[in-house]
């Protein structure tokens, strides 16, 4: 039923600029140098530090290479560039850039921009990996060729392995506010699983941040169709921005189109036609959510999956990765954000949870979860949390501003995150019902990757419990 991505003129008049800046040294970066060196363009990649190995070797297809580059203070001249997905929008770089009459754009935007087959991304403030994965699992259950980049950082972004990009099947891709201010280009089909304050630090404002998640939307045709979370209103006017058709998905109620929970079965809905699917058992309300979207998703492409079962779960949200006794222990490193930890606590009976939680107060010198809307979730997480924990261990320099929020006979300050689970582990009752790691504020992925080994360690009896 869909058809393939398409260009816009503005973005057809930019494919032959000729002079490229890269920005970084990582794989993607060097891959994507590569690449538009052997379309001839006269490419820069610049990093913060000294050259790999790899790096080096562009300069054997012409590549000027530029260590140790402070991109703020001198970008240099070009037609386009394309920046790292951790760049914040309000760095002094972009602004440089764009005065200069350089098109400011991304990896994931010359991916889309490149796509002659459907294309569906997904963003949202929540539930944009686990959804994507769950889109590329049941589409793949209906026979359909799908591809996804390599996780970085365990999400599932536009990676440089996609250039170009694949002739036939499905391309799905999870689209960040990150991604979406430095994008021209819209997917085919756009999912909006959620919308609410976050990021502000890298955006600016409450409103830029949106105006990122509606670059999603902003340039699709009418052939295109938008599929969004009926259950959040934000996430629904984001989508009704879309020119192209609505689906839905909802927890709550029907959807004209789209799919939506009924008792214990899941209705994909399309033109009036109907077809029930059992609802797999044991979902919490986020991953329910990535279910529904994902069956919206897929009838949105004229695909319909016969059973939901044995589906894929990323790493690092809300898993249960082992238990001492009768204790889940809970790998929830990924969320970084007051109210996804609030999500995960939500429907734990009262006082029962030894939650670790922290992590660094600043981005590169800008403060995290610090505007006035971030700072009215962080509240209502802390509220959350201490109806949920019996003891919270926090860590970094984020422990801070969490302990002043919380009740301080329940907390318990340590200096890094392997510190936190020791502790949390020797802390543990039998009567606890989960030990849940889920930080709340930005943590290294080299640390976040250790969680579910400690975790696992400790269920193996390698850790004390308090009796």
């Amino acid at each position: 039923m869909m058809g393939g991505a398409y260009m816009t003129p503005a973005a057809a008049s930019f494919e032959t600029a000729s002079r490229a800046l890269v920005e970084g040294f990582e794989p993607d970066a060097v891959a994507l140098a590569r690449f538009l060196a052997g379309e001839g363009r006269e490419v820069t990649i610049a990093g913060r530090g000294l050259a790999t190995d790899d790096v080096r070797a562009l300069a054997d297809l012409g590549v000027r290479i530029r260590e140790c580059a402070n991109l703020d203070a001198d970008p240099g001249e070009h037609d386009e560039a394309f920046l790292d997905v951790w760049t914040p929008e309000v760095a002094t770089r972009v602004r440089r850039l764009r005065a200069s009459g350089c098109r400011v754009r991304c990896l994931a935007d010359l991916v889309l921009e490149r796509a002659r087959i459907p294309t569906i991304g997904v963003t949202g403030t929540a539930g944009k990996t686990t959804t994507a994965t769950l889109v590329a699992a049941l589409l793949r259950q209906t026979g359909a060729d799908v591809r996804l980049g390599t996780a970085r950082a365990s999400n599932l972004w536009p990676t440089a392995e996609l250039l170009p990009p694949p002739p036939d099947g499905f391309l799905v891709v999870e689209l960040t506010s990150s991604h979406l201010c430095f994008m021209t280009t819209s997917p085919t089909v756009a999912v909006i699983t959620s919308f609410w304050p976050d990021h502000i630090e890298l955006h600016g404002s409450l409103a830029r941040y949106r105006a990122a998640k509606e670059t999603i939307v902003r340039h699709q045709t009418g052939a295109d169709a938008a599929v969004v979370n009926a259950d959040d209103a934000d996430a629904t006017a984001i989508g009704r921005l879309s020119p192209g058709r609505l689906f839905s998905f909802s927890a709550k109620g029907e959807v004209e189109r789209g799919a939506f929970r009924a008792g214990d079965r899941i209705v994909l809905r399309d033109a009036g036609e109907d077809e029930m699917v059992p609802l797999p058992g044991g979902l919490d309300e986020p991953r329910l959510l990535a279910l529904l979207a994902g069956a919206a998703a897929t009838v949105a492409v004229g695909r319909r999956p016969s059973e939901l079962d044995e589906l894929p779960q990323p790493p690092f949200r809300a898993r249960v990765v082992g238990h001492r006794g009768a204790t889940e222990l809970v790998d929830d490193g990924l969320a970084t954000t007051p109210a996804k930890t609030a999500a995960t606590l939500r429907g734990l009976p009262d006082a029962s949870v030894v939650l670790v939680a922290g992590g660094e107060q600043q981005i590169d010198g800008r403060a995290v979860h610090a505007s006035p809307d971030e700072l009215a979730l962080l509240e209502q997480a802390c509220i959350e949390v201490s109806r949920a924990a019996r003891l919270v261990v926090c860590f970094g320099s984020a422990a801070d501003r969490l302990t002043p929020m919380l009740q301080p006979e329940r907390c318990l300050v340590v200096e890094t995150l392997d510190q936190a689970i020791d502790a949390a582990g020797r802390a543990l009752r039998p009567a606890d019902s989960a030990l849940v790691v889920s930080p709340m504020f930005p943590v290294l992925q080299e640390h976040r990757e250790r969680i579910a080994s400690a975790l696992t360690a400790l269920a193996a009896g390698q850790a004390r419990v308090t009796p």
